[in-house]
């Protein structure tokens, strides 16, 4: 699955999705839409690796926001997967939501989250998070990386 990007508008009676960071002017419909909530956001995730900080496996997803808000909130949900010789299966997870500033700045969310599930073997690692907006409908999108391999020193 590729990283994506969506333009968003919120208001109370619409929710608008485009493609592509640098949209033109986007109107909601309804009668709310100059009261509308307007953000734009990119979610992308690093390939996992071993942390000598962390002292796990871990890899990093970085999502950016530009609107007419100064901060909003984003809620990624990460799962580092191990692909054994079986089925794959989760290694380790996090749910983690933070305030995002909309400046283009670009905010780090963790997985594993911060004093979660330690990884400390090697193998064949995928990520992949799901990031959405609290509060509203918005889909901010996902961010998948490709299988690596990792080796634990």
């Amino acid at each position: 699955m590729r990283n994506s990007l969506r333009a968003v508008v919120v208001s109370a009676t619409s929710i608008v999705m485009l493609g592509g960071l640098s949209a033109g002017p986007v109107v909601a419909d309804g009668q709310h839409a100059a009261a509308a909530r307007k953000f734009v956001c990119k979610a992308s995730a690093d390939r996992p690796h071993w942390s000598k900080g962390a002292k796990s496996v871990i890899y990093k997803t970085r999502v950016e926001c530009a609107g007419s808000e100064p901060t909003i909130k984003v809620r990624c949900k990460g799962q580092l997967i191990y692909a054994a010789g079986g089925s794959p299966s989760t290694a380790a997870s996090s749910d983690e939501t933070q305030s995002v500033k909309t400046d283009g700045s670009k905010t780090t969310f963790y997985t594993p989250e911060t004093g979660g599930k330690k990884v400390k073997w090697s193998g064949k690692f995928q990520g992949s998070t799901h990031c959405t907006s609290p509060g509203t409908t918005v889909e901010i999108g996902d961010a998948t990386t490709p299988v690596v391999p990792v080796k634990v020193p």
